[in-house]
């Protein structure tokens, strides 16, 4: 198997040529990214930036997306080693989730399957399910019997599901997907009706577990969990080593599911490196848990060296750069304590990264584009509470430390000025 440079992707920026629009100036950045596979899978963007010019990126992405015209098996195994996903099309990643009004944190995990073995209970399952349905898995199918499921499993879910497994997958026929999707199917031994499948997305040494679907009427059998069980054993047949199921979320359980497969690691944001799962860890330090944390303890400390202070504001727009190609510099943070605005105009905010482990004080422009990228519905929902829904650009980095006591003082001489 082909072992992959770890630093797979260069992102070569010519910056940054400027011409005159109608007598306004633009500013023009071409970013051109190539993983360092055997193919050299390569993507292109174009930023077209108009006055006053976003500072250039300096805060570490915390959400991305690219959409790649060409996916090897070793740039896909690179993708998911640094916590990136398959949604639709495209690959991303991101570190925060924001529904129910609320942030939560996207913990990514994988299994390494270099020494795993099914539990006692899952044999179980597997032996019991063997006997009433037959198995198979293949390169993926989409098709009408495949859609007929989907469609029963949809109408019971609790939530959004695309119209179709096309659309989900968004792979549809007489197109070409980049990606190599397999799946297995569940079929009644008796009916041969189908009644679960899971598409998954292989590398060459990793493979990603995307969609799965049952009959909801067989609840029972455990057909979802199954459906990954006999991913894993493909996997293992195949004598890969990494199993990635996706992200959990502390706090909300619906994903738990995926922890009992076997023993997890984690992506830590932290390190950028993959760490044995740590429930008490991550419910203290995980991205949004360690954000919470030290701004409500700045907030307070404000309040008890002068007697006053503000709110904590929740941010739902941090991911607008996953929607605006033209810019890089939206605020990627789902919380920020607020400070006023300086003598021009611009917003200034407290911030803290949770993979520098420092707060940052931030200048800001007021963007004009979140009506073009969130709905009027979407946003009306923060109308009340301590939220904040005007889209805001990073101008300038005035001030970062890691002390909690310095950025308190910086804070409260801010607001006596």
């Amino acid at each position: 198997m082909t072992h992959v440079c770890s630093a797979a992707l260069v992102r070569v920026p010519f910056l940054i040529n400027r011409h005159k629009c109608r007598g306004t100036k633009f500013a023009v950045q071409f970013d051109i990214r190539t993983s360092q596979s055997p193919i050299n899978d390569i993507s292109i963007i174009i930023k077209i930036f108009a006055p006053p010019y976003p500072a250039p990126k300096m805060l570490f992405s915390y959400a991305e997306k690219n959409t790649p015209f060409v996916l090897s098996p070793e740039s896909l195994d690179w993708y998911l080693g640094k916590g990136w996903y398959r949604m639709g099309a495209n690959v991303f990643t991101t570190h925060f989730l924001f529904f129910q009004k609320q942030a939560f944190s996207a913990i990514w995990i994988r299994i390494d399957l270099k020494d795993f073995k099914f539990s006692k209970r899952q044999r179980k399952l597997m032996r019991r399910n063997a006997k009433l349905f037959d198995l198979a898995s293949g390169p993926r199918v989409i098709d009408r019997e495949r859609n007929e499921l989907y469609r029963r499993y949809a109408a019971d879910f609790d939530g959004r599901l695309s119209p179709t497994i096309s659309d989900s997958l968004e792979d549809y026929e007489g197109a070409q997907s980049v990606f190599n999707t397999w799946e297995t199917t569940v079929r009644e031994k008796v009916s041969g009706q189908l009644v679960g499948v899971s598409y998954f997305d292989l590398g060459d040494e990793a493979a990603a577990s995307i969609l799965g679907v049952y009959d909801p009427k067989l609840k029972s059998f455990s057909l979802g969990y199954y459906t990954m069980l006999l991913e894993i054993a493909f996997c293992l047949e195949r004598g890969m080593r990494f199993y990635y199921p996706g992200y959990v979320v502390p706090g909300y359980q619906r994903f738990d599911y995926k922890l009992r497969l076997g023993a997890s690691e984690y992506y830590d944001v932290r390190t950028s490196s993959w760490l044995p799962y740590d429930q008490e860890d991550i419910e203290k330090n995980g991205p949004t848990e360690i954000q919470r944390t030290m701004l409500a303890k700045l907030a307070n400390g404000v309040l008890q060296q002068s007697g006053k202070t503000n709110p904590v504001l929740t941010y739902p727009l941090f991911e607008a750069g996953l929607y605006d190609i033209w810019s890089e510099d939206y605020i990627p943070y789902p919380y920020f304590y607020p400070l006023g605005a300086d003598s021009a105009g611009n917003m200034l905010i407290v911030c803290f990264d949770p993979k520098d482990r420092e707060f940052l004080v931030l200048e800001c422009l007021h963007m004009v584009e979140a009506q073009l990228m969130f709905n009027t519905s979407y946003l009306s929902n923060f109308d009340q509470g301590n939220f904040f829904s005007e889209l805001l650009a990073i101008r300038n980095i005035l001030f970062r430390s890691s002390s909690l006591e310095v950025i308190i003082n910086t804070c409260i001489s801010s607001t006596n000025e």
